[in-house]
């Protein structure tokens, strides 16, 4: 690993016994040399690269979304992996591989692959902000081996990870300014620039006098130049906005070369101390209200809200859609409030002298945990009797997986309070990926679609509405073509039809950059279903 270099106007240090060198001391008024830092060949090889991937993030992810409306791709697909690629090969602090460093690659590859696999843009755009903050706490984690593996400060290490590459901002252009004034070749560059600068207005104005005086020159010239002005305008304001994006990124891959001061976790640990301003009992006795409105709501709503477990109806209800409506979303929003209950003892109440947390917190976030599980096991069974009824739709899988990770994450909360052997912010973070994993990579909208259409056809499923389809991505379409000329109206199939060929007929019109795996396999399957029916017709 090439080492940095820095030169300083003034070379009169001492030894230390922690850095190697400390500064020399300066009178009052006294001149303090500037501190000017050298960059490898290397790294401003990578300054370069930064300037180009800044270009990418904007122009091969976000303008297609942005500008044209279309969803992420195989341009923000590319953009990841050149990011991941970028951030790997960059030296740091720490060239060590280690497991966890090619598990988090691994999963940042994976991603990367999928926002180019699924049309899902929920989907895709969730994984673009993993693969981001995966990236962020890896470099974090090549400055220092006590973040390669997720610590019980990781929600501050993860902040840390975030904002600390904004202190080297500046580092990027620094590095491309020292090469370019220090390279023969980067002056005569800078020379040559300013000449066709200086030229410009000499080559308008005989270029306007040359279309003027012949016609065939003046056709060449508009059909070179065609809308130049639009797209030199698009151009200089996509350059102007990546810029910063690379400087960020190359700063957090800069930042990463320095291992963070030995006393980080003292400030953060610091901080959090600060925060702990209300009374153990007092935070305890603001939750104590909650809890007993669960007891009664539990023994006054039994026969109602737990008959779900039985998979019956109570008998004052009309239909199974009163049922889970009037109740499931109520529940996980209760289910959130306990999250941040819990929390908010846990952050802003005093602690014990000697560090360790006050009974009378831990006894009362167990019981908001245990409340909150048998709450999210009601609301779960609720929506499983729903769907047994109505079938699949993205919002009821997306509230199930939900608060399926909510229960994941009481449970820890209730283990890490029954023993210090459990590390809760690990444990989220690993049942998080894991559970996001399963949600990323198996098409949910396919599944949707496919479970329903086969419950329709077997005849489990009362009615099979095509709407519902075109709030879809192209990622449904293979599985809705089951469908074709099997639903129980003309009008049914007339729609089906017309939702299959506007989405094939966007995925074919599309911008390269919004290009999916699953616009071309429904443009096949419709396709294909179009020919079989047609020959089965004949």
């Amino acid at each position: 690993m090439e080492k940095n270099n820095f030169n300083y106007m003034e070379n009169s240090f001492t030894e230390n016994n922690n850095t190697g060198y400390t500064a020399p001391t300066y009178n009052a008024g006294e001149y303090r040399p500037q501190i000017v830092r050298e960059y490898s060949r290397r790294e401003v090889c990578f300054a370069f690269a930064g300037l180009v991937l800044g270009f990418m993030f904007i122009k091969l992810m976000a303008a297609p979304v942005l500008a044209r409306g279309n969803a992420f791709g195989l341009g923000a697909a590319v953009t990841l992996l050149a990011a991941t690629a970028y951030c790997t090969l960059f030296p740091a602090q720490r060239n060590k591989i280690t497991a966890a460093k090619v598990i988090r690659i691994a999963l940042c590859i994976a991603f990367s692959v999928n926002v180019f696999v699924t049309s899902n843009t929920l989907i895709q755009f969730l994984d673009i902000v993993f693969v981001l903050l995966t990236l962020a706490y890896d470099k974090l984690a090549d400055s220092d081996g006590k973040f390669n593996i997720g610590r019980r400060l990781f929600p501050a290490d993860m902040m840390t990870a975030l904002f600390r590459p904004l202190t080297e901002m500046p580092a990027q252009p620094s590095a491309i300014k020292q090469a370019a004034s220090k390279s023969k070749g980067g002056k005569t560059l800078g020379n040559i620039l300013l000449g066709l600068v200086i030229a410009i207005p000499s080559t308008v104005i005989v270029c306007n006098l040359l279309m003027s005086a012949d016609e065939g020159f003046s056709e060449i010239m508009e059909s070179l130049f065609e809308n130049i002005a639009e797209n030199l305008v698009v151009f200089l304001i996509q350059a102007a906005i990546s810029l910063p994006v690379g400087c960020y990124i190359f700063g957090m891959c800069i930042k990463s070369m320095e291992k963070p001061g030995s006393d980080s976790d003292e400030n953060a640990l610091r901080n959090i101390r600060g925060l702990r301003i209300i009374p153990a009992f007092a935070g305890a006795a603001s939750a104590a209200p909650v809890c007993v409105m669960y007891v009664i709501f539990f023994f006054s709503q039994a026969s109602y809200f737990l008959s779900a477990f039985a998979s019956r109806l109570p008998s004052d209800t009309v239909s199974y859609s009163e049922y889970a409506r009037r109740g499931f979303f109520e529940l996980c929003t209760v289910a959130v409030i306990n999250l941040i209950i819990i929390i908010g003892i846990n952050l802003f109440c005093k602690y014990n002298d000697d560090g360790s947390r006050p009974g009378c917190i831990k006894i009362i976030s167990c019981i908001v945990s245990i409340f909150t599980l048998l709450l999210i096991a009601t609301a779960v069974s609720k929506m499983a009797l729903y769907i047994d009824a109505y079938g699949l739709t993205p919002l009821r899988v997306y509230t199930t997986w939900f608060m399926l990770l909510l229960a994941v994450i009481f449970l820890g909360i209730f283990l890490s309070l029954i023993t210090a052997k459990v590390n809760l912010p690990k444990l989220s973070v690993i049942a998080f990926t894991v559970m996001f994993s399963a949600l990323s990579f198996v098409n949910v909208e396919g599944i949707i679609v496919s479970v329903n259409a086969d419950r329709y056809l077997a005849g489990t499923l009362e009615s099979f509405d095509p709407e519902f389809i075109d709030q879809m991505s192209t990622a449904a379409i293979p599985a809705a073509c089951k469908l074709r000329g099997k639903l129980s109206t003309d009008y049914e199939n007339e729609e089906l039809e017309d939702i299959i060929r506007k989405k094939v007929v966007r995925a074919e019109t599309g911008d390269v950059r919004s290009l999916t795996v699953s616009d071309i396999m429904a443009r096949n399957a419709a396709r294909n279903t179009a020919n079989n029916t047609a020959e089965n017709s004949y």
